[in-house]
């Protein structure tokens, strides 16, 4: 991971920024894979009726997210798949 390091006025030492410190490590997905990831769950769950049931998801959600009708992942989907949304600076 990239830590950010900022300068101090005044006694210009180097020091990591306060972001920096918090940060986690962590994987960072598009939409598009997070879409793939919900295919092999689908797959491992037999059907999308199945994979829905299972997590009390919609079952049209699923079906639109997979066929590309959908490309935004809702929180739900996200959740079944153990992930949660997050925003990343540029």
């Amino acid at each position: 991971m990239k830590r950010i390091k900022s300068q101090r006025p005044g006694n210009g030492k180097r020091e990591d920024s306060l972001a920096s410190e918090l940060a986690r490590p962590a994987m960072i997905l598009e939409e598009r894979d997070v879409i793939e990831l919900l295919r092999a769950a689908v797959g491992r769950e037999r059907s999308q009726a199945h994979f829905a049931r299972q997590y009390g998801i919609d079952r049209v959600q699923v079906n639109r997210l997979l066929n590309g009708r959908k490309t935004n992942v809702p929180a739900a989907i996200a959740k079944a798949l153990g992930l949660r949304k997050v925003f990343v600076a540029d």
